[in-house]
């Protein structure tokens, strides 16, 4: 019994760093890939390899106003998820729309 819940403890620490990361950091992929392989946007050191980039740790705001200024920064997004939150589908094409209108 002891080794069973020493074994789920054990299972839990492992797992709860890689949780924490998930909400904390952000991906984006972009329509059209940069130029450059980083990027800081608020604080965020982001790295990108083609169209798709990410940062470990991402500054706490709404998922969708930093989805506005990411896409005002670097371009339209195809895809972005943002601690642990995907923005889809018509949120998206509204991220992207309101991020073209400055």
């Amino acid at each position: 019994m002891r080794t069973a819940i020493f074994a789920g403890l054990l299972a839990c620490a492992l797992v709860s760093p890689a949780f924490a990361a998930d909400t904390e950091g952000a991906s984006l992929k972009l329509k059209t890939a940069l130029t450059t392989e980083s990027f800081i946007h608020d604080g965020s050191a982001w790295r990108c390899v083609g169209d798709t980039c990410t940062t470990a740790k991402a500054r706490s705001l709404p998922a969708a106003r930093a989805c506005r200024k990411l896409a005002a920064q670097v371009g339209e997004l195809t895809a972005f998820t943002y601690r642990g939150a995907a923005i889809e589908g018509e949120a998206l094409a509204e991220c992207n729309t309101a991020a073209k209108k400055g």
